[in-house]
């Protein structure tokens, strides 16, 4: 831009600071806007309509449609600007007279095409529609429609930006000239709040009601929601979502066809060869688009009715310059669109690029050698190798680089995207190829086909085609060329003999001798005769045009054995435990056994990261001999109980050689992540990890953006040379970067402390009086509600339920939370209001009785009855598919948590079950008005010597063993953050009253209860204990107790040794 240009707009940045009404702020924007477009005669015009005396503007903005001929295909973008004197002040208003005009332009009929721009001159904030209004937004009032702010395209005028703000006004009004794509303007010109998605999405949902009456509509949704369940271990197949996707898939093909072509227009035919995929058959790609679960949008009947929208796509797609793209452009849009409905699942794991490319650096990809990654998702770790490639071979040819890079993944969209990105990095050489490119971006499940089928499967398998479970011979599979091949006929056979007489078994044998070359027994001939006949039967039934494509694509995996020198990706996290398919359960039961995965404590399998059979099954299966292994993983691999076998070596298929930990990096993934990098091994002797640790490197720095390339986070990374050491204490494992004296003692009192009920459901049992307090709660009638304390913490889908009635004072008990434990002291005790009750037995014991509400309406306590009637009403209705067998009381009860409680004993020791510390307090029930239970937030041990008691608190107190155990303990975002019985992994003696140190430690432990009471007492907080006033109060309190704190720590250091 010129200096005029930025003079210009500095002049006007000062004139309307100086200017303290709306009416001459907007007409130095007018005069501005003709200096900066003088002699553009249509621009011109379109200023021209800019009315000073109204508050809303709105210019009808023509966009000249390059993909299509004719003035009768001019496009208008509506410009709707709200001026305000100043947005500080009056910005609610302005949003209310967009969505209000907004609804008003719907009502009478027009389409999505707006720019909905809120400005005071200066500060420029763009909105859109909230997703959750789009389907209902002809029912809702101004009041009613969400309009949220597109952050990151809302503009500040200061002195520094003028030149950005030229081109804000080009980008965000007039659009004359092609920005350059990006990873964040791709996603705010196509993602969720864009003007093309919203428009496309409800044009595609209006017609998709009438479009899923058909048989291959149904075929495709069924066969999608099937594949996801497994992508994303379960997964709520929604029509919008599907809409969604298939809008994602059908932008990637134009946003590919725009790549490789230089067509000025596209007409009718050329559109409808994208949308299917021949198109690209004349640039030499030969499978980039497959009659995939998102074709239904090619036939005549769908394509006729959605071509509006596939214009608007490539409409927008003609703004851009997609040439020398050196990043991973639609991460974004993928991301914030895959998952749209829960805005969680998969997306929140994709991996930036600047660790593709880093990970890529450790790997000398010389010509011949050959990349997998077998979850590929968007791609990203494909760029990243294409890019390393050319690196390092200078003059390698596309088809080189293509024929050594491969990917696969589960999420039929994650493929389209990853295909896009593929021809993205190899770029416009490809259409010069000289041979056609087969990109080698396959729709399978990793783990399908593991170790040779027979192995687990036996000489036969399952395939499933539609309706029908076929029984096929394993060796089918025995060669991927003939397999194809015979898959192919098999297709072809179908089509002719659709609705004619089915071709006898000799009749197909015949043909494929003739068609296909090699040798098949009868048992191979049985099989594809079977797979001919299902093919045929789904045409005859209207229910085809897929099953072709995903048997094919499904069991590709298998031919893939051994053919890697390197495997390289971001396999999923998530547990085995959210996994709902049960075909894949089996799938991944067998496959933990057959690789040495499965954790030897059986309680600890559903916790198991599916990321951790990958690592097994990969290494072993995909990777030639002597081929490396670099997995991103959850940092839970360094410490996590069920991923032992793992770190020890146990594991089968690979020797772990390299680890880096990714603590210290800032922005990355939502829980604190790593690299493992792994060589195949075989021999189960050489897996351990050596006993003078293993070379490493620990990453921190805080870098410019989420997903930046390398170039731009290398300055912000430090990278610290670390060796890791495979650390045993007590019963725990972890990588650490210290060294461990091998512990062989047991904690005397580990089995003795345990984890409370599992009091939840929160608002049915946590409770505030709505009354006064009474003297006593001794056989009265109280008043009571769902307490507002535990309401922010409430998780759905028990949000928003409050109970309120009255209850008998012998359902009243209190417990603590995490957060009311503090060193030393018990922070407001929780009131709870519980199904049992309390009974003495024979032996002058108390016994707790749990009842449903029907009993305690037959034991005559009515308002019991009612209370719990209605926990239970809510429990029907919401609980999970897990629990549907369950009643609330019996929940309650899990494992015998709650009757199994012992409230005989006098004193009890409490300590969080969360947190970066264990915080321990010393209970004495006579202290209380009522009876104490447990909650599983914490945990506790029962003593009837109260200096025992004392004895133990101190020492879960002190820092010494709070230290010891972090290497231990799982981590999130702020470090630390379980304690669990990590903290009695470690080693100190059982009380004994005639160690006078034992002695003394219990003496300092009753002094820092005394003291800390007293501060809470004189310093009482004075908010809701949140996370981080929880955290500030356990310091205050400890810096109180600092003499007591330092005599304590000196005593455990010796105890513990």
């Amino acid at each position: 831009m010129n200096k005029e240009k930025s003079t210009l707009i500095l002049n006007y940045f000062h004139r309307v600071k100086s200017a303290n009404k709306e009416l001459p702020k907007k007409e130095a924007f007018k005069d501005l806007l003709n200096r900066l477009y003088h002699g553009d005669k249509e621009i011109e015009r379109v200023i021209d309509k800019i009315s000073l005396g109204s508050e809303t503007t709105i210019l009808d903005i023509p966009r000249k449609d390059k993909m299509h001929k004719g003035s009768a295909d001019t496009l208008y973008n509506k410009i709707i600007i709200e001026f305000e004197n100043d947005l500080k002040i009056t910005l609610n208003h302005a949003k209310e007279q967009l969505a209000g005009y907004l609804l008003g332009q719907f009502n009478a009929g027009e389409g999505y095409n707006f720019t909905l721009i809120a400005s005071d001159c200066i500060t420029w904030k763009v909105y859109a529609p909230d997703i959750s209004c789009l389907e209902k937004i002809n029912e809702l009032n101004e009041e009613e429609l969400i309009l949220n702010e597109i952050k990151s395209a809302s503009f500040t005028l200061t002195e520094k930006n003028a030149e950005d703000f030229y081109y804000w006004i080009d980008r965000f009004l007039f659009k004359e000239e092609k920005q350059r794509a990006t990873l964040r303007r791709i996603e705010e010109a196509f993602g969720y709040q864009s003007i093309v998605f919203i428009e496309c999405f409800r044009e595609m949902n209006n017609h998709f009601k009438a479009a899923k009456k058909y048989g291959e509509v149904q075929v495709s949704f069924e066969q999608w929601s099937k594949f996801l369940s497994i992508a994303y271990g379960s997964y709520e197949a929604s029509e919008s979502n599907f809409i969604i996707h298939t809008y994602l898939s059908v932008f990637a093909k134009m946003l590919a066809y725009a790549v490789v072509s230089n067509d000025a227009y596209i007409d009718d035919a050329e559109m409808k060869a994208i949308i299917d995929g021949t198109i690209f058959h004349k640039f030499s790609i030969r499978n980039f688009v497959d009659d995939d679960f998102y074709h239904w949008v090619k036939s005549d009947r769908n394509f006729k009715a959605l071509k509006k929208v596939f214009r608007l796509i490539a409409q927008e797609i003609t703004t851009f310059n997609f040439h020398e793209v050196d990043e991973d452009i639609l991460k974004g849009v993928y991301q914030e669109l895959i998952d749209l409905d829960t805005r969680h699942a998969l997306g929140e794991y994709y991996t930036p690029d600047w660790l593709c490319q880093r990970v890529l650096q450790e790997f000398d990809l010389k010509e011949g050698k050959r990349v997998l990654d077998p979850a590929c998702g968007s791609g990203s770790f494909l760029i990243a190798a294409v890019h390393r490639f050319r690196e390092l071979n200078p003059k390698i040819s596309v088809e080189e680089i293509n024929a050594s890079i491969y990917g696969i993944d589960i999420h039929p969209l994650s493929v389209q995207i990853a295909k896009t990105n593929m021809l993205l990095a190899l770029g416009k050489d490809v259409v010069n190829a000289r041979t056609p490119v087969h990109i080698n971006v396959i729709l399978a499940n990793t783990l399908l086909a593991p170790d040779g089928v027979d192995d687990l499967f036996g000489n036969q398998f399952k395939m499933q085609i539609d309706k029908d479970t076929l029984e096929l011979s394993s060796k089918i599979l025995n060669d991927v060329k003939i397999f194809d091949e015979a898959l192919e006929l098999a297709e072809e056979l179908a089509e002719q003999t659709y609705n004619k007489k089915k071709a006898t078994e000799e009749t197909f044998e015949t043909i494929l001798r003739r068609q296909v070359r090699g040798g098949f027994d009868k048992q191979v001939i049985e099989s594809f005769y079977k797979i001919y006949g299902s093919l045929r039967t789904v045409k005859e039934k209207g229910r085809d045009s897929i099953w072709k494509f995903i048997v094919q694509n499904l069991y590709k995996p298998y031919f893939l054995s051994k053919s890697f020198d390197y495997v390289i990706g971001n396999p999923p996290w998530f547990t085995y435990s959210s996994v709902r398919n049960e075909e894949y359960q089996n799938i991944l039961n067998a496959l933990a056994d057959v690789y040495d995965v499965k954790p030897e404590r059986v309680a600890n399998f559903p916790h198991l990261e599916i990321a951790a059979i990958f690592l097994a099954y990969c290494s072993s299966y995909f990777l030639k001999d002597n081929g490396t292994l670099a997995f991103v993983l959850p940092r839970s691999f360094f410490s996590a109980d069920h991923h032992d076998n793992t770190r020890s070596g146990k594991a089968k298929g690979f020797r772990i050689s390299q680890v880096w930990d990714l603590d210290g990096v800032s922005p990355l993934f939502r829980i604190p992540s790593s690299v493992l990098f792994a060589q195949k091994e075989k021999d189960n002797s050489k897996r351990n990890l050596p006993a003078g640790g293993l070379d490493g490197i620990s990453f921190s720095g805080n870098i410019p953006a989420h997903n930046c390339n390398l170039e731009s986070a290398k300055n912000a990374l430090t990278e610290t040379n670390t060796k890791w050491y495979y650390a045993k204490q007590g019963s725990s494992t972890a990588f650490s970067n210290r060294k461990y004296k091998a512990q062989n003692k047991v904690n005397p009192y580990k089995d003795g402390f345990r984890q409370g009920a599992t009091i939840v459901p929160r608002s049915f049992y946590f409770v505030e009086l709505t009354q006064e307090t009474p003297n006593d709660f001794s056989d009265r009638i109280i008043n009571i509600k769902t307490s507002d304390a535990i309401k922010a913490d409430a998780k759905a889908p028990w949000k928003n339920i409050e109970l309120s009635g009255r209850i008998e004072s012998k359902f009243l008990f209190r417990t603590a939370l995490s957060k009311s434990i503090l060193p030393f002291a018990l922070y407001n005790p929780d009131l709870v209001v519980l199904p049992i009750t309390v009974e003495v037995n024979e032996s002058n014991q108390k016994e707790i009785k749990l009842h449903s509400a029907d009993e305690l309406m037959s034991e005559g306590y009515l308002n019991a009855s009612r209370w719990f009637k209605s926990a239970e009403r809510f429990w029907d209705q919401l609980k999970t598919e897990n629990n549907k067998e369950m009643s609330p009381e019996n929940y309650l009860n899990w494992q015998g948590k709650l009757i199994n409680q012992n409230l005989d004993t006098p004193y009890l020791v409490l300590y969080n079950s969360s947190g970066l510390n264990a915080n321990a307090v010393v209970l004495d029930r006579e202290e209380y008005d009522i009876d104490f239970i447990v909650d599983h937030k914490t945990y506790l041990s029962n003593y009837s010597n109260k200096k025992e008691a004392l004895y133990i608190s101190g020492i879960l107190n002190s820092t010494i063993p709070n230290l010891m155990m972090k290497d231990f303990q799982s981590r999130g975002l702020f470090g630390a953050r379980d304690v669990h019985k990590k903290i009695l992994d470690i080693y100190f003696p059982k009380f004994n009253e005639e160690e006078e140190t034992h002695i003394r430690l219990a003496e300092l432990s009753k002094a820092a209860h005394k003291k800390a009471a007293q501060y809470i007492k004189d310093n009482p907080p004075q908010k809701e204990l949140t996370a981080i006033h929880l955290g500030r109060m356990r310091v205050e309190i400890k810096k109180h107790l600092s003499a007591e704190m330092k005599e304590i720590d000196k005593i455990v250091k010796k105890l513990i040794g």
